[in-house]
């Protein structure tokens, strides 16, 4: 695998997101013919499935391509069939750049599951990692075979649970935090507010990392990562996904955070589920842009 294309058929994303689009609209019922109905798709076989209800999730499926479906408009994660281990969108693969400040954590929680794409790369790229993910939704975990996403172990666990509340409360202290919590309405209210990010910093403590998912509009983009620079001391780096609508925020209170430029390498040994060379050169060049900012502070 690598950090585009993977082994299995291409997958054509900017068709299979105005198609998406469309869906909303049609909103046609699971299990319905779509044969024919899109145009541009050829031959590609598409299904619509709820597996649990109209109410969904629904599970989208596109040639080589399962995606999870919110409320006919949300894309709340995808995975490549032949290929359930590849990293199929950028931000997921951005997501994963927390290896270049902490190569081998220890620890990680997760908050949200969705498909699962970061759970699967983080337990197959780390096999000394304990893991826990917490998800809200149990339709959603219900799915979790259909996406491979591995059995509880030792050191692998889903557990249903609001994230706030498992912040809040649960003992420990992980290396790495990933917050990639999204509803049907986009990203919930609690797990947006500068409070919630100060909690964030908290259990984390000194040499924590926050990997932040943010998607949403402009506005909330530039309201989001302030409120998060403000609990982690801006001491934060923002990367865009490479095709819009994501951005990544890396956070610590770690005082050699963000690193020096020439500090950040991409040499790691998982190239074949990200290419960490590009991630770093990404990076880097993050770091040039926010050295010739000030940052702001969030009242």
């Amino acid at each position: 695998m690598t950090d585009g294309g993977g082994v299995g058929p291409s997958i054509d994303l900017e068709l299979f997101h105005d198609m998406v689009f469309d869906l909303r609209f049609d909103q046609p019922a699971p299990g319905s013919n779509l044969e024919g109905r899109f145009q541009g798709a050829g031959n590609i076989p598409i299904a619509l499935d709820a597996p649990f209800g109209e109410t969904g999730p629904m599970l989208f499926r596109f040639g080589d391509m399962l995606s999870l479906l919110f409320d006919w408009t949300t894309v709340q994660s995808g995975m490549r069939i032949s290929d359930p281990d590849h990293l199929l969108f950028d931000y997921t693969r951005m997501m994963m750049g927390f290896r270049l400040f902490r190569p081998a954590p220890r620890k990680i929680e997760m908050i949200g599951l969705g498909g699962g794409s970061l759970a699967k790369a983080c337990y197959r790229c780390l096999p000394q990692c304990d893991i826990t993910v917490v998800e809200i939704d149990p339709a959603v975990i219900a799915l979790r075979e259909q996406f491979h996403i591995p059995p509880d172990n030792d050191r692998f666990r889903v557990i249903c649970a609001d994230g706030l509340d498992y912040i809040l409360s649960a003992p420990g202290a992980p290396d790495i935090l990933i917050l990639d919590g999204f509803d049907s309405r986009g990203l919930p209210p609690a797990l947006s507010e500068r409070s919630f990010y100060d909690s964030c910093r908290d259990r984390l403590g000194r040499n924590g990392l926050l990997v932040a998912n943010l998607c949403d509009n402009a506005m909330a983009f530039a309201t989001l990562e302030r409120r998060i620079g403000a609990s982690f001391e801006n001491r934060t780096i923002v990367l865009p996904a490479e095709n819009g609508g994501n951005r990544v925020v890396f956070a610590s209170i770690d005082p050699g955070f963000p690193p020096a430029r020439q500090t950040v390498r991409g040499h790691l040994p998982d190239t074949d589920v990200v290419d960490y060379d590009a991630k770093a050169g990404r990076v880097v060049r993050a770091l040039a842009r926010a050295s010739l900012k000030v940052p702001r502070t969030e009242h």
